[in-house]
């Protein structure tokens, strides 16, 4: 994907657009967003700092491959999976890579492996 589809899709993700979060970063210059879109500019160092912590996300996820986003796919079984799945997919990433870090310790709690051990046999 290129940079403009990505951000574009992260600022959709997120309830709002491009032009939008350029004016915060920009004072109010909306036609940086045409530049991104229509003739492939990518931002300063800078601007892509400030355009991550505007979004909450990574300056990586601005450059994600299809491949990167095919775990996004997840498709929930039931309201509570769909309900963690919005919070977790809403997360910048550091908090995702926390949120797992608590996921797997709750796995290794003993009453866990005692309700999966019965949800199997």
């Amino acid at each position: 994907m290129t940079f403009a589809e990505n951000i574009n899709r992260i600022c959709a993700e997120r309830g709002t657009n491009l032009t939008a979060v350029i004016k915060q970063i920009k004072n109010g210059q909306s036609s940086y967003t045409t530049a991104i879109n229509k003739r492939g500019s990518i931002p300063n160092q800078e601007k892509l700092l400030a355009l991550a912590k505007i979004l909450q996300c990574s300056v990586m996820d601005f450059f994600a491959d299809e491949e990167d986003l095919c775990c996004e796919k997840a498709v929930p079984e039931n309201e509570d999976e769909e309900d963690i799945l919005k919070v977790y997919r809403a997360l910048p990433r550091r908090a995702k890579h926390e949120f797992m870090a608590m996921v797997y310790d709750f796995g290794d709690r003993k009453e866990y492996e005692g309700d999966k051990a019965n949800a199997i046999g």
